[in-house]
């Protein structure tokens, strides 16, 4: 499952990262994030579905097909077949169809598999995928480019084809994933609706989701336009933040497990600091200097990037190992529909006031998110 995180994160990252040398402007990029994570909200509260008809491990392998098609589709036209562009949009909707029903599917498998007492780790280690593929897409694939336009996205297909079939070479080895009863539909909403720790739960990931993914989208443009990095600097910083998130998402793991541990309080907490680092580093008057860089960047990454596999495992906790890829899908849902709107609303305020004070108000509301969860739980 970590390995199916890393390529639909790579194939993400393979617009966001490449756009500069592309390019895509900070408006449109806003616009291709904003479609794909329309698609991948709508595509999520079809999960349950999904893996009552298919299987979680099958639905998996399904993600991975896509996203080996949107590579496809990339690599044709970096082949110079078809007018300039044509396979951004394609490209974006099998993504995006990738992206929703890959961690529910990822949370029903790992809830059968997985004692209760060590999930927040293994859901944590789970989610390191995301930061290994933002890595190696940060770092890789713009030294691929300078080869030839094609072979990031030839690259990336070729590993999403074989990681495909592994998860449906899995299949037979696997006891399927469990069935619901038929009273309790596909659908995750009414648990949702019910229960007030996941209404509480669903808005805080809401928030954090938007702040994470408008930092993986706009923070190299940022570096470079803003701050004036050349490209290759930029993205070492970007790598570094991507590469702190690695670690978040094992520390906290560790942490979330350990006897005592208010799950619901260690998330209030890393919403303060993900607003303590990040408002000082892009608020700061010029460009920082490297120290200052690698301290902030690092402690961003840490916090707004190490938080998803405790989310996502206190989620399935609550609603139980038959119900977990339903509950996280519906939950996702408004997680993905509230970043389909973020890359938008930051692409304009950015166009109107400065990316420095669209980061800004982002950060302001997710450190405020963190201090209402501590003060309400």
């Amino acid at each position: 499952m970590t390995a199916v995180q890393a390529l639909v994160a790579m194939g993400t990252f393979a617009l966001s990262v490449l756009a500069p040398q592309l390019g895509v402007d900070v408006q449109s990029l806003g616009l291709l994030g904003s479609v794909m994570f329309g698609i991948g909200a709508l595509s999520s509260m079809m999960a349950g579905w999904a893996i009552r008809r298919f299987g979680d491990l099958q639905l998996a392998g399904l993600c991975m097909a896509a996203v080996m098609l949107a590579m496809l589709c990339l690599t044709v036209e970096a082949l110079g077949v078809g007018p300039a562009r044509w396979s951004f949009w394609p490209a974006v909707f099998l993504l995006g169809l990738s992206f929703g029903p890959e961690t529910p599917a990822s949370a029903s498998v790992l809830s059968r598999v997985t004692p209760l007492a060590r999930r927040p780790w293994i859901f944590s280690v789970r989610q390191t995928g995301n930061q290994i593929g933002a890595i190696f897409a940060s770092l890789l694939l713009p030294l691929l480019l300078v080869q030839h336009a094609a072979w990031p996205f030839a690259l990336v297909a070729v590993l999403a084809l074989a990681v495909g079939a592994w998860c449906l070479g899995l299949v037979r080895s696997d006891g399927g994933a469990p069935v619901a009863p038929l009273s309790s539909g596909a659908s995750g909403l009414p648990e949702l609706v019910a229960s007030p720790m996941l209404r509480l739960l669903t808005l805080t990931m809401l928030v954090y989701m938007s702040t994470q993914v408008c930092l993986n989208f706009f923070a190299m443009s940022h570096a470079v336009r803003h701050w004036q990095l050349p490209v290759p600097v930029a993205a070492s910083w970007v790598a570094l933040m991507q590469a702190a998130g690695l670690v978040g998402r094992l520390l906290w793991g560790r942490v979330a497990q350990r006897p005592g541990v208010s799950t619901v309080r260690l998330l209030g907490g890393l919403g303060l600091m993900i607003g303590a680092a990040g408002l000082p580093l892009f608020l700061w008057p010029g460009t920082p200097p490297p120290a200052a860089l690698a301290l902030l960047f690092a402690v961003v990454g840490i916090s707004a990037s190490g938080w998803n596999g405790v989310m996502v495992a206190e989620i399935s906790r609550i609603a139980g190992s038959m119900r977990a890829g339903a509950v996280t899908g519906a939950a996702l849902l408004f997680g993905y529909a509230g970043i389909a709107i973020a890359p938008l609303a930051f692409a304009a305020m950015g166009s109107a006031a400065g990316t420095d004070t669209a980061f800004a108000v982002l950060l302001g509301m997710t450190g405020i998110m963190g201090l209402t969860l501590l003060l309400r739980h």
